[in-house]
């Protein structure tokens, strides 16, 4: 095969040095059971109810997650302390290769809702919207309902979720609840929310509420997952969650008792469970994944991968990296391989390498001209992805190793089920700071990668907010969005003025039966606390609304080796690509470099590799319906004057 054949992206294997492996340390304990806990029923909450002092947000501080490396943090913050003062840090924009207008993807922020100050900091916030609307937002200790209009429902502690007159076995006083999550399943409109209590072994365990109705103020089926559930002195932390068609998964960390966050880090978990028990009031069957280790050591907080378009499928991909490392490359790609029903599923490893590294991220500033005021940023782990097809795109706080600025790492792996390639950039901003991405898929057909993304901001001019941005098929980033800009910066007494919390994670939707409409949630700084905030958000892209009509090229010239090239077929058919190099006033040179390919119908996007070319000037020809020559020996076609569709002058740096 000639040069340009060894390069195309997500239809040829390439040597990327990635590591299989089958772990065969890893424990499955399948089909574990819980019997119901409890039915909660909002309609018995009361119309107010009291918070306990210890409750109260300058007294309260939601447990850190695990892998708050200190040392570390100390040391890029006072860098980058000593970086700000100097005035010498670099300026760093959002990329944009191609030159689609930045109006034409812009979100449109619709029905601001305004929220409340949470219980404790920072908020643990999270939001889920059903198909006629109905959305539930949960912070911290408490749930909200709203209907589609906005307007408040019901709001109630989540301690009220097990302690009702119907309940099946004895509570235990709720002494300790955080990290709550919810999620819409729109295959059987229902509700499912999943939070953690209790921070030793004796007091840690995962209150799972299932929704019997579409109705979130109907009953709900309320169930208990045990926090220690290995033989060791641990308990449960930092849920996230994820569902295909059948199951609910969650992973969790085990937490040692009695030591440093770091330090006390036992392995990461993973659960998944069968929805429809719980929607039923079912005992709740389950799998248990646990022991997950690369070379002997245990992976870090695992984020499970949301399928998508819609959740289905039968099985469920999750990520790690290394994040509390300073600097790394290391990327795990597990997956779990079949339903908790099927008794078949089991666990697969690949360890990856990103083609630029991520690294712990330094605190956020604040507006203070004193750099006294930071907003921890916790750490690197990854912290939200999204799946389409044999493509995963990823997010994580990573440091800007240019600037010393919090931002965002966007990692998009391809052909994940073969020879998996990772190809990451940062969302970056010359002024503000990023912090806790959420992320979802922006399209509604299988194979289209455009997304949405909300993260909280912050910077030396800016009090600490929540926005949005959005990236379309072509990798284009839309400006950063501010949908609610902070009024004060963020200051609990309780707290040391250079470890403020910013959050640990945010939430966002698709509402699936409406395509573009999403809905997010976020906080920002008032009264030097935190308030959430949740918003409506409508996609405008009048590029991806467009149909393709001819094949398009970009980026022109050709960035970092590649090209990519997008076309529209109507049958299946041969596609042909011959580059033939300009040298001064001769052209074609050769006899060019050529690539044939099959492809289906449907809209393609593929990516020619021209990192092994000349820098140059060069003609690109697309043909297509071609017949590749008839002796394998040749890899090749015919393409004197045949079935031609586009020719097009690139240069190559």
């Amino acid at each position: 095969m000639n040069k340009i054949g060894k390069l195309l992206l997500l239809t040829l294997s390439m040597s990327l040095g990635i590591k299989y492996s089958l772990n065969a340390q890893v424990k499955i304990e399948r089909n574990l059971s819980s019997p119901i806990w409890g039915k909660f029923d909002p309609q018995t909450v009361p119309t107010i109810w009291l918070e306990t002092s210890d409750q109260i947000e300058n007294q309260m501080e939601m447990p850190l997650p695990g892998g708050i490396n200190e040392d570390l943090r100390k040391k890029l913050d006072q860098k980058k302390t000593e970086l700000f003062k100097s005035k010498i840090a670099g300026k760093r924009g959002i990329i944009n290769d191609n030159k689609t207008l930045s109006s034409s993807i812009t979100p449109v922020i619709e029905m601001p809702v305004d929220g409340f100050a949470g219980s404790g900091t920072p908020n643990d916030n999270h939001v889920a919207v059903a198909n006629d609307g109905t959305f539930i937002a949960v912070m911290n200790t408490t749930i909200r309902v709203h209907n589609d209009t906005g307007k408040l429902l019901k709001a109630w502690s989540l301690e009220w979720f097990p302690a009702t007159q119907n309940k099946v076995d004895n509570l235990p006083t709720l002494t300790r609840i955080y990290d709550p999550r919810v999620i819409y399943d729109p295959f059987e409109d229902r509700f499912i929310v999943l939070y953690m209590h209790g921070t030793t072994d004796q007091t840690s365990f995962i209150v799972v509420g299932f929704s019997e109705k579409g109705d979130p103020l109907a009953p709900w089926n309320v169930y208990m997952i045990p926090g220690k559930p290995i033989n060791d002195t641990v308990w449960s932390d930092y849920p996230i969650v994820s569902q295909t068609k059948e199951d609910l998964f969650f992973t969790v960390n085990l937490l040692a008792n009695g030591s440093s966050w770091e330090e006390g880090f036992r392995e990461a978990v993973i659960w998944q469970i069968r929805k429809s028990d719980g929607y039923n009031g079912d005992s709740l069957h389950k799998n248990f994944f646990h022991n997950i280790k690369y070379d002997g050591v245990s992976i870090w907080s695992i984020c499970p991968v949301q399928n998508g378009p819609m959740p289905n499928g039968i099985d469920n991909y999750f990520l790690s990296v290394r994040p509390y490392a300073e600097s790394n490359d290391t990327v795990f790609l597990h997956r779990i391989t079949n339903t908790q029903s099927s008794g078949l599923a089991d666990y697969e490893l690949k360890v990856l390498k990103s083609n630029i590294p991520y690294g712990f991220p330094p605190s956020a500033l604040q507006p203070d001209t004193g750099f006294r005021y930071r907003l921890r940023t916790n750490d690197a782990r990854v912290l939200t992805a999204v799946r389409t097809g044999d493509h995963i795109q990823y997010m994580q706080n990573s440091h800007n190793f240019s600037t010393m600025q919090s931002h965002i790492m966007h990692g998009d792996i391809y052909r994940i089920d073969r020879d998996p390639e990772i190809t990451a950039s940062l969302f970056t901003h010359e002024n503000l700071e990023f912090g806790y991405p959420a992320l979802a898929l922006a399209s509604t057909k299988d194979g289209e990668p455009s997304t949405l993304t909300t993260a909280v901001f912050s910077g030396l001019n800016d009090f600490p907010g929540m926005g949005v941005f959005y990236r379309n098929r072509y990798g284009e980033y839309s400006d950063f969005v501010k949908i609610k800009e902070g009024e004060s910066i963020i200051n609990y007494g309780a707290i040391a003025p250079d470890e403020q919390r910013w959050g640990d994670y945010e939430g966002i939707q698709w509402k699936y039966n409406e395509p573009g409409v999403f809905y997010c949630v976020g906080s920002y700084g008032k009264n030097r606390q935190m308030y959430s905030f949740v918003a409506r958000v409508n996609i405008n892209d009048s590029v991806v609304e467009q149909p393709v009509e001819s094949i398009r090229m970009f980026p022109i010239p050709s960035n970092d080796g590649v090209l990519n090239i997008e076309f529209t077929t109507e049958n299946k058919e041969y596609i042909g690509i011959v580059l033939n190099r300009i040298d001064g006033a001769t052209q074609n040179i050769g006899h060019g470099e050529q690539i044939y390919f099959p492809t289906e119908l449907g809209t393609h996007i593929y990516r020619v590799h021209t990192h092994n070319l000349p820098t140059g000037v060069y003609i690109l020809k697309v043909y297509r319906n071609i017949i590749p020559y008839a002796n394998t020996q040749t890899s090749g076609f015919d393409y004197n004057g045949q079935n031609l569709v586009e020719q097009r002058k690139i240069i190559i740096h």
